[in-house]
C-alpha cells in the first residue's frame, strides 16, 4: 500500500484530461508517458492493467486499476471534492454536469475510433473515406450541440461554477477538428478552454501536452 496514484499516458491525448484532474486534487501522482499504439514492453505493461491497452489508465494508491475518464473524474471528486471536478451532492448542477460529461463519453468519444482509422471498419479505400467524412460531420454537429448547451454567461461550461467539463473542453480543442474551428464554430467552448489554458495551477501541464504537438485524436 503506497499513496501515490499513477497515471498511464500518452502526450496530447485523453489522459491529459486526468493528469490535470490530479494536478487539481493535489494527490501525490506519477506520470508513465506510453506510446500505446506502438508493440513493445511500454504497451504490454499498459495491456497488462488494461486489456484495451488504452489511456488513461489510472492505478491507485491500492494497487487498482481504473480506466474510462469519466469513471476516474468521479472517483477523484469523491476523494478531492476541494478540487471542485463536479457539483457537490444536491447540487442543481449535478444533472447537467452528468448529462454532458456522459455525451462527451458516450456519444463524442466514439466518433475518434470510427474516424481515425475508418480501414478498421471498412477496407475498401473509397468507402473508408467516406465513413470518415460522414463521422467527422457527425462529430461537428455533436460540438455544436455541446456549444450551445454550454453557459452563455460563462465563464465555465456549468456557468459561474468550474467543472470536469471544462479540462475536457481544454484538451478536446486540440483534437480535430482543431482549435482554428472551435474558434469559428463553437466560440463558447473556445473560450472556455482559452481559460483553462490560463489557469496557473495547469498553464504548464497543458503546454507540456499540446505545444508544438500536431492535433491528436484521443
Amino acid at each position: 500500500m503506497h499513496d501515490t496514484y499513477t497515471l498511464f499516458g500518452t502526450q496530447g491525448c485523453g489522459s491529459t484530461i486526468v493528469a490535470a484532474a490530479l494536478a487539481l486534487t493535489a494527490f501525490p501522482w506519477g506520470y508513465e508517458e506510453v506510446d500505446y499504439t506502438q508493440d513493445g514492453p511500454e504497451r504490454d505493461r499498459l495491456l497488462a492493467l488494461n486489456p484495451l491497452g488504452q489511456v488513461p489508465t489510472l492505478v491507485l494508491p491500492n494497487d487498482e486499476v481504473m480506466t474510462e475518464s469519466a469513471a476516474i473524474i468521479l472517483l477523484l471528486h469523491d476523494r478531492a471534492p476541494h478540487a471542485e471536478l463536479a457539483p457537490p451532492g444536491g447540487s442543481p448542477l449535478l444533472p447537467r454536469f452528468l448529462r454532458w460529461l456522459l455525451f462527451i463519453n458516450a456519444e463524442i468519444y466514439p466518433t475518434f475510433t470510427y474516424a481515425d482509422h475508418p480501414q478498421r471498419w471498412q477496407p475498401q479505400a473509397a468507402g473508408a473515406e467516406q465513413l470518415k467524412n460522414a463521422v467527422m460531420d457527425y462529430r461537428e454537429r455533436l460540438l455544436r450541440q455541446l456549444n450551445a448547451a454550454a453557459g452563455a454567461s460563462g465563464p465555465w461550461f456549468l456557468g459561474k461554477s468550474f467543472s470536469a467539463l471544462d479540462l475536457y473542453l481544454a484538451v478536446m480543442c486540440n483534437w480535430r477538428p482543431g482549435r482554428a474551428w472551435f474558434r469559428q464554430h463553437c466560440p463558447r467552448l473556445y473560450a472556455i478552454a482559452e481559460r483553462v489554458d490560463q489557469r496557473p495551477e495547469l498553464n504548464a501541464l497543458l503546454s507540456a501536452h499540446f505545444d508544438g504537438v500536431a492535433p491528436l485524436e484521443p
